[in-house]
């Protein structure tokens, strides 16, 4: 498993916003992101970084708490994995509620070679 130095997540947010930065979980333990620019607010742009320095077996973006739901239009995650060059995914939208979490943790893809 490769231990992951850090990653970066770019939000978007929709039509219904957050107002507030939410947290992530590495392993189940709850963190707050190490650096933060923009927002949740309706229409907003939010752009975190947290440094984990630790093999990710889960890495979860918390949900919005006490009824609250939102709405993402869509987002990029950056990871700078040790003795790797960094890597993007992009992720399309979806709605958090206090019932929800998201999934953060992918490995990097399989090289596509063209026989």
């Amino acid at each position: 498993m490769p231990r992951l130095e850090k990653f970066t997540v770019k939000i978007q947010t929709g039509a219904q916003g957050l107002g507030t930065v939410p947290k992530y979980k590495i392993n189940g333990f709850p963190l707050e992101f190490d650096t933060q620019e923009g927002g949740t607010g309706t229409g907003e742009t939010l752009q975190v970084m947290g440094e984990v320095q630790s093999f990710p077996h889960s890495l979860t973006l918390d949900g919005p708490r006490d009824g609250q739901a939102w709405e993402i239009e869509g987002m990029e995650v950056t990871y700078e994995v040790y003795g790797q060059d960094p890597f993007t995914i992009r992720l399309g939208g979806v709605r958090l509620d206090d019932e929800s979490d998201l999934n953060l943790w992918y490995e990097r893809p399989a090289a596509v070679l063209d026989v």
